[in-house]
């Protein structure tokens, strides 16, 4: 550039703000520690919402929403929040390079996959009171009740997939939205 004119920046507050960065760009913990909590509150976001990826979720078999009715349960609504569990467990973990979100409910890979599950032949115990139309179930407490040992066959239950970890396209760009807020908030500290 000898005989065209330049300007030369060598600004301390430049220079202080690019090596802030580039340490962030180096070990982006706290940006992935930010990512893993919006992933948590995103999977929670999909159970309250009771949507995959592909849409609404299957509702609940009609003898599993009459199980769920009454005695202050959430009957059809919920589908995976009878008892939170399940939501209250979804955590998030993160290191330099990465952040994740799942978690250790033994029951989740099937919500999430869906699959069957096999229940072999048992016996239980049932009680039964009388009443003007007939027999009835009861509490083994209740007076008047009849215990009696029943056979219940091996049958098959199908549970289908409802996906609750899963990112969509507005998921991506928004995790791209707490990468750009954490480079903003780090060149921003004075």
């Amino acid at each position: 550039m000898a005989d065209g004119i330049r300007l030369s920046v060598a600004n301390d507050t430049v220079s202080s703000t690019l090596d802030r960065i580039d340490r962030v760009a180096d070990n982006p913990a706290a940006i992935m520690a930010d990512i893993a909590t919006f992933l948590v509150q995103r999977s929670q976001r999909h159970i309250e919402t009771e949507t995959g990826p592909d849409g609404k979720w299957q509702p609940l078999a009609p003898r599993t929403a009459a199980k769920r009715s009454g005695r202050g349960r959430r009957g059809t609504a919920h589908m995976l929040r009878v008892s939170n569990r399940l939501y209250s467990s979804i955590t998030g973990e993160s290191s330099a390079t990465e952040a994740a979100v799942g978690t250790n409910v033994l029951y989740a890979a099937i919500q999430q996959l869906g699959g069957t599950v096999q229940i072999p032949e048992r016996e239980q115990e049932i009680h039964l009171v009388k009443t003007n139309r007939g027999q009835r179930f009861a509490r083994a407490s209740a007076k008047r009740a009849k215990s009696r040992v029943v056979t219940i066959g091996a049958h098959t239950i199908t549970i289908p997939a409802r996906p609750y970890l899963y990112l969509t396209d507005e998921d991506a760009a928004e995790i791209e939205l707490v990468a750009q807020e954490g480079f903003r908030r780090e060149a921003d500290l004075k």
